[in-house]
């Protein structure tokens, strides 16, 4: 028999809850961001691992395509293809980017290629990812037809342009390589760069042991940072919120209250991905590994900003269907519901796409099968679009709203429900009706539960024995009746001697009754008629029944001259009777 477990849960407090709730997006973006970070970086050892790898694999390939196997072929490749090399430690392969003939490559290359490549991680100031992947390049403003400018290097307050110069090569034709006006100046500011202050108090191991051709204390820092800098942003957002909570006190406005509440999370994210980059920077992290996790930083930063814009839309979005629930119904709350995932549906699909672009990904195919895929989906639903459309023209027309009894078409019942697909109604027969909304939009409806006043109409037969004095007294005290009814409009009463009919004198009766509630139409409708009746048995006079009378008469001569004929029957007929 197996021992029983007992698990004693603890209580958790509803401050707790709300704490641990609160805290969940922190961690979720975090852990998104180190798992972004780290698979950054392992692509990072993949691809130093596998350059050499790659470079060796498909020389023969690209050069009988003639393209150049190392990249040169683009600015953006000949930059990434250098630093790739050089993080990796390959700096003889590095050399192979820079401007210099092939003895000046052998004797100095490999170290022009690592004080370049050192400069680059400390001092380069641009946007590697915007640098152009096409084999021409750009063109830019003072900078020569054959350069392409990537940025500067700023040291000391000087800033020195590095710029790539588009040479030819005999064996693969264009390639872009780091000019050698660079190249010339790389010595003299690699001599300026001073060892900091703490780099140089730190324990030996920290600074020889390297990681991603990365001094180990500088990963640590990396690392160590990034709850320094939450710890920091949720402070100022802290101090931030309270001052705002302050001011809410003695001054109430809508938008401030929605941002003070949407704000605080989303903010510290933003601000922690903020100083975070600015800290990074003055760590002097290889410019790769820089570019890598500045696209990682940058998707979490859209997250959290997409995160701030779906709070206000929720926000803005409740505060403006309760508002029209205590005014317009809940049908019109329904719209703005609708139209409040709508705008979540397209936040998310904008912050999806400028992720996809900062991971460097070709915008214009993804944006182009967005548009065929919209498309084909709106060929495909097209009868379900028109019934969305049909169900939001209906809610914001407010033609026909929940318990309203409507005519349609030629049926007759009380609206149960309005979705965005279609409209439930219950028949007079008690059956349940569904009309899709694009249908129903074409479609004449009859509003019968808002008319301001009802008509009432009755038929009344009289017996032709009726005098023409009852017939005269009736059509003067049923009017008087009417009007002196305070459901009935006196100005619209009519009351008519109208014809003969096969077996009555016809009357007949049209009032307009003030209301537009059906029971109570039924009400007072019943009560007019049966006063209408003690005026007809109180006159003497009767209501008339369906009969028909016949007259039958007796011609004489004819029956004489049938009793003749039947006396002259013959004997043999006489004797048989």
């Amino acid at each position: 028999m197996q021992p029983h477990l007992r698990l004693t849960v603890p209580r958790v407090l509803p401050s707790q809850s709300t704490h641990r709730r609160n805290t969940r997006p922190y961690c979720t973006l975090l852990i998104l961001w180190l798992i972004t970070a780290v698979a950054l970086g392992q692509s990072i050892t993949n691809q130093e691992g596998n350059l050499h790898h790659r470079s060796t694999s498909e020389t023969e390939t690209h050069t009988e395509k003639g393209r150049d196997p190392l990249g040169r072929s683009t600015p953006h490749g000949s930059v990434f293809g250098f630093l790739q090399a050089a993080q990796s430690g390959k700096y003889q392969e590095a050399a192979k980017y820079l401007q210099l003939s092939n003895s000046e490559r052998a004797i100095h290359g490999e170290q022009l290629a690592e004080q370049l490549h050192e400069l680059m991680s400390i001092a380069f100031v641009g946007r590697v990812g915007a640098i152009s992947d096409h084999p021409e390049g750009s063109v830019q403003e003072g900078v020569p037809q054959d350069h392409e400018r990537i940025g500067v290097l700023r040291l000391d307050d000087s800033a020195t342009d590095v710029d790539l110069v588009h040479v030819s090569d005999p064996s693969v034709g264009g390639i872009w390589l780091f000019s050698s006006q660079l190249l010339a100046k790389v010595p003299d500011l690699s001599d300026r760069i001073e060892i900091s202050e703490m780099e140089s108090k730190l324990p030996h191991f920290l600074e020889t042991r390297r990681v991603l051709s990365t001094p180990l204390w500088r990963l640590i820092a990396f690392v160590l940072l990034i709850p320094i800098s939450f710890g920091l942003s949720w402070g100022i957002v802290y101090l931030f919120c309270a001052g705002q909570r302050i001011w809410l006190r003695w001054r109430h406005h809508t938008f401030l209250e929605d941002v003070h509440n949407s704000l605080a999370a989303p903010a510290a994210i933003i601000l922690t991905v903020v100083l975070h980059q600015v800290a990074v920077y003055f760590l002097h992290i290889p410019l790769l590994i820089r570019v890598y996790y500045q696209r990682s930083a940058g998707i979490v930063l859209v997250a959290a900003i997409a995160w701030l814009v779906l709070r206000l839309i929720s926000r803005w979005g409740e505060r403006a269907r309760v508002k029209t629930l205590t005014t317009s119904g809940y049908r019109s709350g329904s719209i703005l519901l609708l139209g409040q995932r709508i705008l979540k549906v397209l936040v998310g699909i904008v912050a999806l796409l400028i992720m996809i672009n900062i991971l460097g990904f070709d915008m214009t195919a993804a944006i182009a099968g967005l548009g065929i895929g919209s498309v084909a989906v709106a060929f495909a639903a097209q009868k379900t679009l028109e019934n969305l459309l049909g169900g939001i023209s209906i809610i914001g027309d407010e033609v026909i709203r929940v318990g309203e009894v409507c005519r349609i078409g030629d049926r007759i019942g009380t609206i149960e429900d309005i979705s965005l697909r279609s409209t439930r109604i219950r028949t007079l027969d008690r059956t349940e009706l569904s009309v899709p909304n694009g249908q129903l939009a074409n479609m004449n409806v009859e509003n019968l539960s808002r008319r301001d006043a009802s008509l009432f109409q009755a038929n009344i037969g009289l017996r032709h024995e009726t005098s023409l004095d009852q017939l005269r007294s009736l059509l003067k005290q049923i009017p008087s009746l009417l009007r002196h009814h305070p459901k009935v409009d006196s100005e619209f009463v009519r009351v008519r001697f109208v014809g003969f009919g096969e077996s009555s004198l016809d009357i007949e009766i049209n009032c307009r009754i003030l209301t537009g509630n059906l029971q109570e139409f039924l009400a007072i409708r019943e009560d007019l008629l049966l006063q209408i009746i003690d005026f007809l048995a109180g006159a003497g006079v009767a209501l008339a029944l369906p009969s028909r009378t016949v007259y039958l008469t007796q011609d004489q001569c004819s029956d004489a001259q049938q009793t003749a004929t039947a006396n002259t029957a013959s004997p043999h007929h006489r004797g048989r009777i």
